[in-house]
């Protein structure tokens, strides 16, 4: 038996569970979100290529799968990163379970998971994307609605990561061809210069970030932000390994250039438009443009400390963003009052607040961290960059108070609407994202050594 395989069957098994057992209330959610979580335990603690027992029974599971002449390894940084994105996922489908999500989040929902988690596996990781872009593929039947007319958002996702894939394995193809051993080579740099391009593409960097905002507008809450969080973090792991992987891209001052670029690019125009727009969904698809944006600002200062920010605010980046879901999915009553506009569930309220909060790295809340350790990174070696991360921050949080002060004009539902338990992970969710920032030292800690060799990290 081999690791990789044991964890896709059982994923898979488990989503057939959940796709069957859809009709049973939180039953098929508990199946997804726990089994997710599982296969992440598996992947960061099995034993390998020694024997263990397992019910009486003797065990012995191999790191690597080889199919169509590609290896899938759990391998010692692979591991990290697939328990992160299964585990990730986890967090984000019981983020859907309390923002009453669509059932089909579920089951489809675990087999993106699966899909990005053999993305992790690949190697060599340059043919990653052919994953990713089945994951894409995937979760747009989350963004389909039986007997009525597909939105834009299926579509550009689609256009989006086939257009990534392609240039990213076109690179690979760069790469093996030409046999690169230093940027100053021929092949190297057109290699270099495409594989930047798929990143650019993977990441959603203007202008490939339509799908961001054509999904918010289109799909529940919960589904956005499961597909706009994990789907470009596995291009921003992918960016990882590859510069951890290819020495002489590692050594190329121009690759570091170029992510500072697409960092200045994200978070400016993420900013921009922040200030600008009024719809929360919208909203929130800038805020998660400038998170990503700030990550790559971290990387882009080529140090291992940097590295360990942008893996860091990955993590950080799931907690905002499935609080800001859960609380977005419940936010209005369903009945209007007459004259008074849709009241607003304040458990809910807090939630979504307390996300959007930590999205734009206000003070106190988990999300600020990351952005003053960016600062400090680049303050020296490129102080344009640490005066667009605060200036960046500076926008998000005003954008976020503005759409605060527009809840609290809205009239508040009474009596309380939604369940004991589901107002209880409301307020619960809030009160972590800010208990996580006022004490934020454990937690970064805990992802550095989580993350320890993980992408170069």
């Amino acid at each position: 038996m081999n690791a990789p395989l044991t964890i896709l069957v059982l994923g898979i098994l488990l989503a057939a569970a959940a796709f069957f057992l859809r009709g049973r209330g939180g039953t098929a959610w508990l199946i997804a979100a726990g089994g997710a979580a599982l296969l992440g335990a598996v992947a960061l603690g099995v034993v390998l290529g020694e024997p263990f027992e397992l019910l009486g029974l003797g065990v012995k599971l191999e790191a690597q799968w080889i199919v169509l002449g590609r290896s899938l390894v759990l391998g010692p940084s692979s591991r990290r990163l697939v328990g992160f994105v299964l585990t990730s996922g986890a967090l984000l489908l019981a983020a859907g379970w309390i923002a009453g999500a669509p059932r089909r989040m579920a089951p489809v929902g675990l087999l993106v998971l699966l899909a990005l988690a053999a993305a992790m596996m690949v190697d060599p990781a340059l043919f990653a994307p052919s994953f990713v872009a089945a994951a894409a593929i995937l979760g747009c039947l989350l963004l389909v609605h039986p007997g009525a007319a597909s939105g834009r958002g299926p579509s550009r996702i689609m256009l989006t990561y086939t257009f990534g894939m392609m240039a990213i394995l076109l690179a690979a193809w760069f790469i093996e061809v030409g046999g690169a051993t230093s940027a100053a080579e021929g092949p190297a740099r057109t290699a270099g210069a495409t594989l930047g391009l798929g990143a650019a593409i993977l990441l959603g960097t203007p202008p490939f970030h339509t799908w961001l905002a054509a999904t918010s507008d289109e799909a529940h809450p919960a589904v956005f932000v499961f597909l706009g969080v994990l789907l470009p973090c596995a291009g921003l792991f992918l960016l990882m390994t590859s510069l951890a992987g290819l020495a002489w891209l590692r050594a190329d001052p121009l690759a570091y250039s170029f992510l500072r670029g697409m960092g200045l690019l994200m978070v400016g125009f993420g900013s921009v438009w922040c200030v600008a727009e009024r719809r929360a969904a919208h909203l929130a698809s800038y805020l998660l443009l400038i998170d990503l944006g700030v990550s790559l600002l971290a990387m882009s200062a080529g140090s291992p400390e940097g590295l360990r920010v942008a893996l860091g605010m990955s993590g950080v980046r799931v907690l905002g963003a499935a609080a800001w879901a859960a609380g977005a999915g419940n936010l209005f009553a369903a009945a209007p009052r007459a004259g008074e506009g849709r009241p607003v569930r304040w458990s809910a309220a807090a939630a979504a607040l307390a996300g959007a909060m930590s999205l734009a790295g206000t003070p106190l809340t988990i999300g600020f961290p990351g952005r003053w350790m960016t600062i400090a990174i680049l303050r020296e070696t490129s102080p344009l960059a640490a005066a667009a991360v605060a200036l960046s921050m500076a926008a998000a949080v005003w954008s976020v108070f503005r759409w605060g002060r527009t809840l609290a004009g809205m009239p508040r539902q009474l009596p309380p609407s939604l369940p004991r338990a589901r107002r209880a992970a409301l307020w619960a969710a809030a009160v972590l994202v800010v208990a996580l920032g006022v004490f934020p030292g454990w937690l970064y800690a805990w992802a550095v050594r989580s993350f320890a060799g993980a992408a170069g990290a």
